[in-house]
Parts: structure tokens; sequence; C-alpha cells
């Protein structure tokens, strides 16, 4: 008898992730992760409800990784400037990855947000300049770093723009310093 090969879901999305990678969200079909495969679609189907699901699945795995790897790291004793390091770091490392999760057009962005928000509120849970401060003056001042961090994430991708960690913390600390809140 010969054995069939089993398809599971890490399987599945380590190729979605691949495509994710090279060719962005709006590549990621059934078709296309199948073929990257060298499968049919049955298996994905029987692993997802949905392309939806598995799509989902993808970006909250992905992030886990990113979290680990990039997004919570303490570079300094500042939280926002961690936020800001950490986020062009991994628009540096991976570039690819970043210009398909933060640059390209998908319809993910709204997850993508809250799951840097949740990053972002993490990093600070510690510190006592925030414990007291409103969730929304939170996210107001994520929004500030977080446009800032992309602009010079962008911008030093494309080799226009070259900070060092000491202008760039200075950057980030005037970023949080505007907010009001420290």
């Amino acid at each position: 008898m010969v054995r069939k090969k089993v398809y599971k879901k890490q399987h599945i999305l380590a190729a979605a992730k691949d495509l994710l990678i090279e060719k962005g969200f709006s590549f990621i079909t059934a078709r296309n992760v199948a073929d990257h495969m060298g499968i049919s679609t049955q298996p994905i189907y029987l692993e997802f409800k949905n392309m939806e699901e598995l799509k989902l699945t993808l970006l909250n795995t992905t992030y886990e990784t990113l979290e680990k790897e990039f997004l919570l790291e303490t570079k300094t004793s500042n939280n926002c400037a961690n936020f800001g390091l950490n986020y062009i770091d991994l628009a540096k490392s991976n570039k690819k990855l970043y210009i398909s999760l933060y640059i390209d057009r998908h319809s993910y962005g709204q997850e993508l947000q809250q799951l840097l928000f949740d990053s972002f509120q993490k990093s600070i849970l510690d510190d006592k300049n925030y414990a007291t401060v409103s969730k929304e003056k939170l996210e107001k001042l994520h929004m500030k770093l977080w446009i800032v961090a992309t602009g010079i994430a962008s911008l030093s991708i494309s080799g226009m723009l070259n900070q060092t960690e000491e202008q760039l913390i200075t950057i980030f600390e005037a970023v949080e310093q505007n907010s009001g809140i420290r």
C-alpha cells in the first residue's frame, strides 16, 4: 500500500508565508498555495474552513514570531524608543515581509494595527510612567510613534536615510515628549 502524504496546518502556513514574503497577501489563494506545495487544494480546505481563516492564522502566527524576534526586544530604558527601533530593525532585517505587511495594499490593515498596538502595550506594561494612562492616550501615542517609525523604516530600507541608533532614540523620545503623556 502506498503511503499518502499528509499536509498539516504548519506545512500549509509555511507555504503561505513563503508566498506572503515573495508576492504579498493578494497572491495567497488556495490555488497558489497548492501550486507552491505541489498539491491539490483539497488538503488546504481540510485544514482550514476557507482562505480567510488561513490568512488570519498566517497573520497571527507570523506576528507571534515577529514579537519574539523583534517587537518586544529591550534595547534602551525608553519603551517608546524600543518600539521604534524594533520596528525599524524588523523592516531592515525582513525587508520583503515588512513590505508585504506594511507597505503593500491588502485588506488586513485593521488587524495589523491592532496586533502592533497589542505589542506596544505589552512593551510598556511594566513602565510606571504609563500605568495610569488611558487606552485612548496610549493609542494616540502608538499611532504617532508608528507613523514616524514607518517613515524612517521605509526611507531606511530604500537607502535614502541612515540614522544612528542614538539619533533614532532622540527622535522617538521627542515624539513621546510631544505626546503630553510623560
